[in-house]
């Protein structure tokens, strides 16, 4: 048995060793601009060269220029797939992991257009963000090159990174003038809601809760809740800000009291952070629960929409409009004659 297990052992050293002395080679297909299509084994790029094998299995490589092709066109491997797949999940740590190992392993040709080692670089920058790591997310900017990414979405996102970093800084004033302007520009939604959360933070570092109040509630909408990481920081950060405001304390002590005054700011600002709180335990928190602190506007409900507010009940008999009896002996037309039952 201790042979066997030896054996194994042995067996399976090996194979690690082997895959490791294995040189490194990525299908492709490298397409002219004539549509002529060559399927291709790279082995790695610069921005200018390419080097490959013409098959999987051959001992001798090649060299081309980049220039001499439209496209380069690399298969997606299956590690950035599971990368993805854990990505999308809001799996961010696991993510991050396996985006590292893909950038790693797939190094050789990262200078390739929108290659996947590339891609991978990008969105371990992502999963830094999500994860709210902004030391991290400063530290691999640093290592990051950007040139071989061409879409502009990513490119736009590399941008608000400078923004991340003035929260990392609690650099207030800066944050506030760089959100400001980046929100008179046209994004998509998921970028509109990060800009206006930070926007918000800004404010509420200047000290201006009632603006930042604004730019939350833009953060939650502004992607139809789409952005679920960011709309779910910008609800508490809205709860918190409510929470503690003066005019929200004050309905809450007049609440179901004589004093209460449906008219005022506070009561509307408290109806307000009791919808936000059951919308976080409804779908914004995503499954985690909503803050302890929180808990108590759940029952701040408006009772315009319940209590106060009858549901139109069917008119008494006395409210029924009068309605023409006909007499006893009137004679309906022929055409509405029933047939006799038999």
């Amino acid at each position: 048995m201790k042979t066997l297990r030896f054996t194994a052992a042995l067996l399976s050293a090996l194979a690690i060793a082997a895959i490791a002395q294995t040189p490194f080679q990525t299908p492709a297909l490298l397409i002219k601009e004539d549509g002529s299509v060559q399927r291709a084994f790279l082995v790695s790029a610069t921005k200018s060269q390419l080097t490959y094998r013409e098959t999987a299995v051959a001992t001798e490589t090649a060299n081309a220029r980049v220039l001499d092709y439209k496209t380069i066109f690399l298969y997606e491997p299956r590690e950035f797939t599971e990368a993805m797949d854990l990505f999308q999940a809001r799996k961010y740590e696991e993510a991050k992991q396996k985006f590292i190992a893909v950038k790693d392993r797939f190094k050789p040709v990262y200078a390739v257009e929108n290659s996947h080692a590339a891609l991978a670089a990008f969105y371990e920058l992502e999963g830094l963000r999500k994860l709210g790591d902004l030391d991290g997310l400063a530290a691999a900017l640093q290592q990051f090159d950007k040139s071989p990414l061409t879409r502009d979405t990513q490119l736009r996102q590399l941008e608000l990174y400078v923004l991340w970093d003035a929260v990392r800084a609690k650099d207030w004033a800066t944050l506030e003038g760089l959100a400001r302007e980046r929100a008179k520009t046209r994004l998509p939604g998921d970028q509109r809601a990060q800009v206006a959360y930070l926007h918000g933070l800004a404010l509420e570092g200047l000290a201006r809760p009632d603006e930042a109040l604004f730019a939350y509630q833009t953060a939650i909408t502004a992607d139809a809740g789409a952005s679920e990481d960011v709309a779910r920081q910008a609800a508490l950060r809205l709860l918190a800000i409510l929470n503690q405001h003066p005019e929200v304390q004050k309905a809450i002590q007049a609440w179901d009291t004589p004093q209460q005054n449906k008219n005022s700011a506070g009561y509307t600002k408290l109806i307000e952070a009791s919808a936000i709180a059951r919308m976080f335990e409804q779908s914004l928190g995503a499954g985690a629960p909503l803050p302890v602190e929180f808990k108590g506007l759940l029952k701040y409900e408006s009772k315009d929409n319940t209590n106060d507010k009858q549901p139109e009940a069917e008119a008494t008999p006395q409210e029924k409009p009068a309605t023409k009896e006909k007499p006893v002996d009137e004679k309906k037309p022929a055409d509405d004659k029933k047939p006799a039952k038999k």
